[in-house]
């Protein structure tokens, strides 16, 4: 029997340049950095594109591996990356399951819920544990500019998939 929504089996092209543009974006943070583009949203959105399409232990095994890299790579606490990244991942798996193939608005209501979220709990542990006061005026821009972002880029990424399927 089979389920509501049907994903789609990317081919190894789509593969890797997902995982080449995830690893380059990554692996940039150090030289690029801006207060009003997070570099972790902007993974974000591409695993939560990502997972609409595919699920495979693999998948959740190298998202793990590219989160601890990128706490290597920034000196973050082993495990903080990983977290994010498989929170979108799940978030996305949720979404897909629930909206089926053909709503996109469902999507981007869970989408926005786990951005809204995300930045709700980032600012409740850095005032809690370090007594530091985030910018919302920031965070806002932060915001809009990856629901943006997600807007364009899920776009893209049905339409680059749905002409090579």
């Amino acid at each position: 029997m089979k389920t509501q929504t049907s994903f789609i089996s990317l081919n190894n092209f789509q593969n890797s340049i997902f995982h080449f543009l995830f690893i380059f974006i990554l692996s940039s943070q150090i030289i690029v950095t801006s207060p009003y583009l997070n570099i972790f949203y902007i993974l974000g959105v591409m695993i939560f594109i990502r997972a609409e399409y595919e699920y495979n232990w693999k998948l959740i095994l190298l998202i793990s591996f590219y989160g601890l890299y990128q706490d290597t790579l920034l000196g973050f606490q082993f495990g903080f990356s990983s977290l994010f990244f498989l929170f979108f991942f799940f978030l996305g798996q949720i979404s897909s399951l629930l909206s089926g193939t053909g709503s996109f608005l469902i999507n981007i209501y869970f989408f926005v819920f786990g951005i809204f979220l995300l930045s709700i709990l980032e600012g409740f542990f850095f005032f809690f544990s370090h007594s530091i006061i985030i910018d919302f005026y920031k965070l806002f821009i932060n915001m809009i500019l990856t629901i943006i972002l997600f807007l364009f880029a899920k776009r893209f990424f049905n339409s680059f998939v749905s002409l090579n399927v």
